[in-house]
């Protein structure tokens, strides 16, 4: 089982939504230099890119699964509910991540673990065994976007609340050596001249169903919301980042966290992060 092999480098990938699709073209370019990870730990994007990695899935894989969305295939995902406390009920996504994950940690070829957020007791949850897709789900379960996790009398959301890139999961794992990857947003936003809402939601939605690069970002109500959550992120990803041996930080901080279809721009930079930052990986991993 891959539990009783030797594990040395580790690779924490955090939370980021759309920009955690970055974390595709890093990996691309570290494998591509022999340094591939004995463990992986992720948050929300972070753990569904390190549980399809684990799982067997290549980089070029998840690349594909990533850029066959377009707006229909997005759309797809889209389950609105009627119960209260959010919009998506992510039984959509949960079918999604069925498709492309097995059932269990238990069958996955590397270690992998990855984070949620349980309400019920405002802390930390961690997921290294059982139900994979639940873990997952609950991993990126944003607040008031997807419901929560209901797992016993744990209710359990994102996990970029609490543990937004699981440093101190990977060595938990057995890494000797862990690499944070960092796709956290800029959380910065621009008001225009007239203090307006710069077009407001429709308009950022059009954005990001273009695929377009950063922007500068106004002040809708979803660039607000998405602006809080970005910040509390950074903020709490700090610990973390201080705690790694080193970390890999692709220049996709200024994308919104709901531009899906930016792919190759976000892949592209996540491979030049990757390729800058090889050879002191390689260092580390062989010291």
């Amino acid at each position: 089982m891959w539990f009783s092999a030797p594990k040395t480098l580790g690779y924490a990938l955090g939370s980021g939504a759309a920009r955690g699709i970055a974390h595709v073209g890093v990996l691309k370019a570290l494998l591509a230099e022999g340094l591939a990870p004995d463990v992986v730990t992720g948050t929300s994007m972070g753990a569904v890119v390190g549980a399809m990695y684990a799982a067997g899935l290549s980089p070029d894989e998840i690349e594909r699964i990533a850029a066959g969305f377009d707006m229909k295939s997005i759309f797809s995902l889209v389950d609105m509910t009627i119960r209260g406390g959010a919009l998506l009920s992510g039984e959509k996504v949960e079918e999604f991540l069925a498709a492309h994950l097995p059932a269990t940690f238990e069958e996955l070829r590397i270690p992998f673990a990855c984070v949620s957020t349980d309400l019920a007791r405002g802390e930390r949850n961690v997921h290294t065994s059982g139900d994979l897709i639940h873990a997952v789900r609950a991993s990126l379960s944003i607040p008031m976007v997807f419901m929560p996790i209901r797992d016993g009398k744990r209710i359990l959301v994102d996990g970029f609340l609490t543990d937004p890139i699981p440093v101190s999961l990977a060595r938990r794992l057995g890494a000797k050596v862990v690499v944070a990857v960092d796709v956290s947003g800029a959380g910065r936003l621009q008001a225009s001249d007239g203090g307006g809402d710069d077009g407001g939601l429709l308009k950022d939605l059009r954005s990001a169903l273009k695929g377009e690069g950063p922007r500068a970002r106004g002040t809708s109500g979803l660039e607000v919301a998405a602006a809080t959550f970005e910040v509390l992120e950074r903020q709490v990803a700090q610990p973390a980042l201080a705690e790694a041996d080193f970390v890999v930080s692709p220049k996709v901080h200024d994308f919104a966290g709901y531009q899906f279809l930016a792919v190759d721009q976000l892949v592209q930079l996540g491979e030049q992060a990757g390729i800058a930052s090889a050879a002191r990986i390689r260092k580390l991993a062989h010291r």
